[in-house]
């Protein structure tokens, strides 16, 4: 069966090992998450809370006094898009600004030092300045004052507040190099509350400078359509200072709303002043032609005209009116040329005639005019004259005004042409009358003058009569639906959500850390594993010792009936499997590097055979690192190196050990040359020295994953073992496995799993079918769990944390 491919990367999600690394990490997942929640509240304890305050306005137009006198005849429309976005502009332009600026105390902005942070005393500061500014460099400026038990306080341009050695007293003009200034008591505090609220406290203030405040307040207010049927928008603004964001919230709405009202009134007032110069022009006319008619009766004593005259002068009255209504367009042309000229507000009654000619075009004309200065005024708000968007708003309005001129000069020219008529048919008329009397015609003449004035007057005493009542039953067109409160809580920062975003951040760490260490993860966890990779044998598996390990690493001696006792029984049913011919039989233990277990699975391997009643010696050839003298607790100044270059016999060499049947061989001195002391012929003479004397031969080799010295001696064994240390020996480790099955032909290679965790044992992971896979199926360990005594006590608290961080204590 092809085995499968080893790679740096785990290929396939198992989640029993995902489930494992993510226990191994439990204290990496607590330290990012409680990281993240510190950092959640430092980023909350070092943010200074930000509040928003908002206000809704509703646009419309309501004039009850002109629906009821009928004046605009046209349908009221809603306001268009272009005209709500003329709003908003007006709302962001600095002419709102000055008007927040003036209404609000933000000259001078006064703080109280905090700890942490500073607390901005908006309208609740116990003290007040008053300056007189030197240079404007002094704007912006903070200016630090401490307070002292008696009331008097020092001041300096630093926080350090122990250097200046002067003292100043309220209410004392104080001489700086910029600015000029002195601090009053503020008048809701008594002197006595005053120190007992100041003293020892520090506080800062700066003086702002208006003109910035005019251009940046305005920038600042947040203003969006709520409703576009219903014209209304909400304005909001975002301060440190609850209060200071609803009242310049409230301020920016009620100005608004004044600001319109008093433009809207202004138009009315226009109209009324142009009424009042007409009537004025009137009335001298009226009571000279009445005073003419009266001088005249007393002096020619005429009543009134005969017949004839009555007849003639009819005709003359209608010809006069209809000069009079001529010549009253034709004025309020040259009105309206004025008022285009000079830009002054065109007023509803001009607009009513002219709107008579044709055919509405001057109206629509004059309407595009104004719309195009609107916009120039809403430009002017944000550009100056010099820029190419004022330029060419300018260049539309002349060329709109010169439009607009050429259709007004051609009317009138119609008038004038159809006056001369009329004074033509006039002088006809009049000719007839001269035939009359002379008194009697005059007298007549002077009455028709009268009349003609008189309906004029009375006329315009009437529109001013409808623009007054207009004017009284004017009601604003915008209104503040809803004011804003200082009582809100902070929008920034956002607890909650810095609080979500944290832990998220902190889940998500801990979770690509344990992806990581998944994905990287390399090391052996069980034979189901090792088996995916490699075609070696599965001798069996042994359990990780939870206790200290004796420093002789027998263990099989001590608990017979433990389950590491156990575990090496099975392994040694497990090597009959293997081979049972007649004969002694050589066993080689090696691994790939140190710490896998090699020394600690020949001993106790050893121990477990030497049971069984058959003689067994262990050999170490492990000449750079021998551990075998430390396993049993002897000198190593003789042994294998010293036997193999011929200086002892194999006699002096051979120790007992504390069991019966169990000897050993130590490795002797360090040799220079260990590689060549195994594979030169003694070595050969001493294996077959020992066989004639020993039924187990077992040989702990280096390791071959760090030095070839054990290679030959592999190669020549009956049983060569592979030691794998659970959780720590490498997945590439068995590359060097496969290479002595296929490179250096090794037979009978088999494996052992060293330190296999009980835990993952009891809940199945990956050892579900035993450790005898392939030669038969292990016993005493799996399938009667629990009935021998176990080698397991109760983890410590350090044993515990060193788990969750995935740091064991070493097999050796």
């Amino acid at each position: 069966m092809p085995k499968k491919k080893i790679t740096p990367l785990n290929e396939d999600f198992d989640f029993k090992l995902f489930a494992v690394i993510a226990k191994k990490n439990f204290l990496w997942f607590v330290t990012f998450v409680f990281t993240s929640l510190i950092i959640a509240y430092l980023v909350l304890r070092y943010n200074p809370p930000v509040y928003q305050s908002k206000s809704v306005i509703k646009l419309a137009a309501d004039n009850e006094a002109q629906n009821v006198l009928s004046i605009n005849k046209d349908v009221i429309t809603s306001l268009s898009t272009s005209q709500l976005a003329g709003n908003i502009e007006i709302m962001r332009s600095k002419i709102i600004g000055e008007r927040i600026v003036g209404k609000l105390p933000l000259g001078v902005s006064y703080f109280q030092k905090g700890r942490v942070l500073d607390n901005e005393l908006y309208k609740v500061s116990p003290f007040k300045v008053v300056f007189q500014v030197k240079d404007s460099a002094s704007m912006g400026q903070r200016y630090y004052i401490r307070y002292n038990d008696d009331g008097t306080f020092r001041i300096s341009l630093t926080e350090d507040l122990s250097k200046p050695q002067y003292t100043y007293n309220m209410d004392r003009w104080i001489d700086m190099p910029m600015v000029r200034f002195k601090i009053l008591l503020n008048r809701e505090f008594t002197p006595a509350e005053f120190v007992d609220k100041v003293a020892g406290k520090t506080y800062y203030f700066t003086i702002n400078d208006l003109s910035r405040l005019m251009v940046q307040i305005p920038a600042r207010l947040s203003i969006a359509v709520l409703n576009l049927d219903a014209k209304t928008i909400a304005i909001q603004f975002r301060d440190h200072n609850p209060l200071k964001a609803a009242d310049i919230v409230n301020t920016a709405a009620e100005e608004f709303v004044e600001y319109d009202s008093e433009k809207s009134k202004e138009v009315t007032n226009r109209k009324l002043e142009f009424i009042d110069r007409t009537i004025m022009a009137v009335d001298r006319q009226l009571s000279q032609s009445e005073d003419s008619i009266e001088s005249f009766r007393k002096s020619n004593k005429i009543m009134d005209p005969g017949q004839a005259v009555t007849q003639v002068t009819g005709k003359l009255w209608s010809l006069q009116d209809e000069k009079l209504d001529i010549g009253f367009d034709i004025y309020i042309f040259e009105t309206l040329i004025k008022d285009i000229t000079e830009e002054n507000e065109i007023t509803e009654m001009v607009m009513n005639v002219v709107g008579k000619y044709q055919d509405g075009q001057i109206t629509e004309a004059v309407n595009t005019l104004r719309k195009l200065i609107s916009e120039r005024e809403l430009i002017l708000t944000s550009a100056t004259p010099e820029t190419h968007v004022y330029k060419l708003n300018e260049r539309e309005i002349t060329e709109q005004r010169d439009y607009l001129f050429s259709i007004i000069e051609n009317i009138k020219a119609q008038l004038e042409q159809k006056l001369r008529l009329v004074n033509e048919q006039i002088g006809v008329f009049e000719n007839q009358f001269s035939g009359l009397p002379g008194k009697q015609a005059e007298y007549t003449r002077l009455v028709r003058l009268n009349t003609i004035n008189e309906k004029f007057y009375n006329m315009l005493l009437e529109r001013k009569t409808e623009f007054e009542i207009a004017a009284a039953g004017f009601v604003p067109k915008n209104l503040v639906l809803e004011t804003a409160s200082e009582f809100s809580s902070p929008v920034s920062p956002n607890k909650t959500l810095i609080m979500s975003i944290w832990l998220m951040i902190g889940f998500l760490a801990s979770f690509i850390l344990i992806v990581i260490r998944y994905l990287t993860y390399s090391e052996i966890g069980s034979l189901e594993e090792v088996e995916l990779y490699t075609d070696a044998a599965l001798l069996g598996i042994i359990p990780k010792y939870k206790r200290e390990i004796p420093i002789s690493q027998l263990l099989v001696d001590k608990n017979p009936k433990s389950v590491i006792a156990e575990a090496f029984r099975s392994i040694r049913t497990n090597l009959q499997f293997i081979s049972n011919a007649e004969g002694s039989k050589a066993i080689a233990v090696t691994s790939t590097i140190s710490a896998e277990g090699k020394t600690f699975n020949a001993i106790n391997l050893a121990g477990v055979i030497a049971f069984s009643g058959k003689k067994v010696i262990i050999l170490d050839l492990d000449m750079r690192k021998p551990k075998i003298h430390l396993g049993f607790n002897v000198e190593n100044n003789k042994g294998i190196s010293t036997l193999l270059i011929g200086k002892d016999p194999p006699e002096s060499c051979i120790m007992h050990s504390s069991l019966d049947n169990l000897d050993f061989i130590t490795a002797g001195p360090v040799p220079p040359n260990p590689s060549e002391l195994i594979i030169s012929p003694k070595m050969d003479e001493l294996i077959k020295y020992l066989k004639e004397r020993y039924d187990i031969i077992i040989m702990d080799t280096p390791p071959v994953g760090i030095v070839s010295d054990g290679i030959p001696v592999i190669q020549k064994v009956d049983f060569p073992i592979y030691i794998l240390r659970a959780n720590y020996s490498r997945k590439m480790f068995i590359h060097n496995i496969n290479k002595l099955l296929t490179e250096n032909k090794v037979r009978n290679l088999a494996i052992i799993l060293n330190g296999v965790e009980m835990q993952k044992l009891k809940y199945g992971y990956g050892y579900g079918y035993g450790y005898g896979y392939g030669y038969g199926y292990g016993y005493g360990y799996g399938y009667g769990y629990g009935y021998y005594e176990e080698d397991y006590s109760q983890p410590t608290l350090i044993e515990k944390i060193k788990r969750l961080f995935g740091i064991d204590p070493l097999n050796n």
